[in-house]
């Protein structure tokens, strides 16, 4: 494997669709037309930072769920876990499948769901 074109980060998956701890992804064959996964955000710190001009918070993790709140660039939010599903083209990534779980009022409860590949990581 060429290790330039590899990411590889830890986490454990359980039920086949709840991530904990980061994601992991390779570069596409040589040859592929397929793009190369771009890294996500994945809640390390407890934070997340919007990196898009304007961000639709969902009441769920996917394109299915409603819009509950928008966000904007440079906002801070606190996040809880990384979830995988639903395929979505958000933040110029095509084909991403990851969802933050947000906690909009800082009461320790969760509100909604944004796209993994529109934040990055804070702090």
């Amino acid at each position: 494997m060429n290790k330039a074109k590899s990411l590889i980060a830890v986490g454990a998956t359980l039920f086949g669709w709840l991530t904990f701890g980061g994601v992991a992804g390779a570069a596409p064959a040589p040859g592929s037309d397929r793009q190369a996964p771009r890294p996500a955000a994945t809640c390390s710190t407890g934070w997340v930072e919007v990196n898009t001009d304007r961000l639709n918070v969902r009441s769920g993790p996917g394109t299915n769920y409603g819009i509950i709140a928008t966000v904007y660039r440079g906002d801070l939010l606190a996040c809880g876990w990384l979830e995988a599903g639903g395929r979505y083209t958000a933040c110029g990534v095509s084909n991403a499948n990851g969802w933050i779980s947000v906690d909009l009022e800082n009461d320790g409860a969760i509100d909604g769901f944004v796209a993994s590949t529109c934040v990055v990581d804070a702090f």
